[in-house]
């Protein structure tokens, strides 16, 4: 069975984020306002500082 295009991204992003949650820290420095409608949007968007994780 072949992987499509849309597939082979959702991996790629569920990499990128599991990477991120377990290797990283981060911390808001700007915006945070969020509106629940059915998702989340951030109408001032959200601004984050990323480092690495102190091992």
């Amino acid at each position: 069975m072949a992987m499509g295009g849309a597939d082979f991204a959702k991996l790629q992003m569920a990499i990128f984020i599991h990477y991120l949650v377990t290797q990283c820290r981060w911390k808001v420095i700007g915006g945070g306002e969020v509106i629940r409608n059915p998702g989340l949007v951030f109408p001032n968007g959200l601004q984050i500082e990323i480092s690495e994780k102190d091992k």
